[in-house]
């Protein structure tokens, strides 16, 4: 990597001088040159953003060594591509004893899995870097003369003489590495003679490492050397395996926490309980196949700008407008068409497509007409029905579906109200937006046991009042209820049905254990019907999807009688 831009103390022997993680072929093109270009820019943001503090804690290595390493290992672990060390005798002169260090991680058990892991989480693929370049670190500084820290000899335990002396050999040629490093003969030395004596100084240590590589038993020395690494890897990783989801969740709702991707740390934190009632909500989510179907089919919906933002156009291709002459033959009238059929109307039918007077359907269509950086998917309000009816197994799927939305809709950066309602006095809410983040509320919630009446008029003149909020105009709307209440406000569902028209809102209604929808069928685009199929505990087993109703626009012929 030669663009460093905050590292501007590494030496300026760039790295893709002594090694490359693409061949020669494959950055050969434009397209492969962005590529390697874009990764490059990814480690530097990762390097500075994410990593800064790890690589910052002093140590006997210097600090330009220290990011250079961290760069081998994030492009291995985090980016899933391998380095292609393409001379040796260079990467040794550069990285000295970490050469076989190197290697041996390469070929250890928990090497791949690590990989896998960073390649499903980005947030536990730097986690495992916070984890893995610390211990890399104190291996290289515990095995060196220069270390504070017990020597190798007592670090290791019942060696044999051959081991005794294959460990001296691996000091000593972290000794010369640290000698190199130390003296910073990277940068110092200058002229004719400086580079001489640097290649001499690299050759000698290239020489060295190869050496110790070639003995019989040196992979064994190294593993022996490593065992606490592999041990702190295998432990991450069987965290990880068992509650990757929950730090994935805990990264998108505190996005500036610096978590320690660790078990037990977490059992410290003071919303330990709200990580395990998250956990238990998100597999109930992962159970229920109708669920899921529902929530990405609301998720994935694009956004609709406000109707003050649309024109019929001809960039839309929705509607016939009227009968016009044209050239195309994409929208021929089939009287147009018929005419190939026959030798005579044949030429007549080439001879009027040359001239543009072939009768053809003129398309308009609904065309956006509004700045081009508003975001290509819009905001969610979900209004939760939090009352004594629906207590027990509905509680739990209102908590898992919303939870599921939060992920989607953080994932994608996209804002988001959760408007929890009951009685008329019981209401709150909480969001979860680019300027507000009420995270500990929304676990919190996942707590909250649902009690008191129902009120629908007050949730709706809360979701409008919500929609008229800059960050939310625009928005669909979720209601997640059993139906058991009425909206009898004739003025409120006025002003929804205007404010739908405005602001081209949708509205999902979820009912649950019901076939009655309150009254929201009325203001509804999509309305789903769900029952909770108990499991032998007692509580909610699965979701069943038992009707489905889509609000199909009235015509104008309909609408008038």
């Amino acid at each position: 990597m030669q663009d460093y831009r905050g590292f501007s103390n590494i030496p300026k022997t760039a790295s893709s001088e002594a090694y490359s993680s693409f061949s020669e072929n494959e950055v050969s093109g434009n397209k492969n040159l962005q590529n390697l270009l874009i990764l490059q820019n990814q480690t530097v943001a990762v390097l500075e953003r994410d990593l800064r503090s790890t690589i910052a804690f002093p140590r006997t290595i210097p600090r330009p060594l220290r990011e250079r390493i961290a760069e081998v290992l994030t492009l291995e672990i985090l980016f899933g591509q391998p380095y292609e060390i393409k001379d040796s005798a260079r990467f040794i002169g550069t990285f000295g004893a970490f050469y076989p260090i190197l290697l041996t991680l390469r070929s250890s058990k928990p090497w791949p899995k690590l990989r896998k892991i960073a390649k499903k989480s980005r947030g536990a693929g730097i986690a495992s870097l916070k984890i893995l370049l610390p211990l890399v670190y104190e291996i290289m500084e515990r095995f060196s003369d220069s270390s504070t820290s017990i020597s190798g000899i007592e670090y290791l335990k019942e060696l044999d003489a051959g081991m005794n002396k294959l460990l001296k050999q691996f000091e000593e040629i972290l000794k010369e590495t640290f000698l190199i490093w130390g003296n910073n003969l990277f940068v110092e030395f200058s002229g004719r003679n400086g580079q001489e004596k640097r290649n001499s100084v690299e050759f000698a240590l290239t020489e060295a490492v190869l050496a110790f590589m070639q003995t019989d038993g040196y992979q064994e020395l190294l593993e022996r050397v490593m065992e606490g690494l592999y041990r702190r890897m295998n432990e991450f990783v069987s965290e990880m395996e068992e509650n990757l989801e929950l730090f994935d969740t805990l990264a998108l709702l505190f996005p500036q926490r610096n978590w320690s991707y660790s078990v037990k740390e977490l059992k410290k934190e003071p919303f330990y309980v709200q990580l395990k009632m998250l956990k238990n909500y998100s597999t109930f989510f992962e159970k229920s196949p109708d669920l899921r179907k529902i929530v990405d089919f609301i998720g994935k919906r694009e956004f609709d700008p406000p109707s003050d933002r649309i024109r019929l156009s001809p960039f839309g291709k929705d509607r016939i407008q009227t009968v016009c002459f044209s050239d195309s033959i994409d929208n021929l009238l089939p009287m147009e068409a018929a005419k190939l059929l026959n030798p005579t109307l044949k030429k007549k039918f080439y001879a009027d497509m040359l001239e543009g007077k072939l009768l053809s359907y003129q398309l308009l269509g609904k065309h956006y007409t509004g700045p081009p950086h508003i975001k290509p998917r819009g905001p969610m309000i979900v209004l939760v029905d939090t009352s004594g009816s629906m207590h027990g197994a509905p509680q739990t799927l209102a908590k898992a579906a919303v939870l599921a939305m939060a992920k989607r809709m953080l994932s994608q950066q996209r804002d988001m109200k959760v408007i929890l309602f009951a009685s008329t006095s019981q209401h709150l809410e909480i969001e979860l937006s680019s300027r507000k983040k009420m995270s500990e509320k929304f676990l919190n919630f996942l707590l909250y046991t649902f009690g008191g009446g129902t009120d629908f008029n007050t949730a709706l003149a809360s979701g409008l009042k919500s929609l008229k909020e800059k960050d939310f105009q625009g928005a669909d709307l979720l209601f997640i209820t059993d139906g058991k209440s009425e909206v009898s406000d004739e003025l409120v569902l006025a002003r929804w049905e205007e404010a739908k028209k405005k602001y081209n809102a949708k509205v999902y209604s979820l009912i649950v254990g019901s076939r009655g929808a309150g009254g929201l069928s009325a203001i509804s685009d999509y309305t789903y019907f769900v029952e909770m199929e108990p499991d032998s505990k007692g509580s909610g087993g699965f979701v069943r999807l038992i009707e489905y109703r889509e609000q199909k626009a009235a015509c104008p012929d309909e609408a008038g009688n």
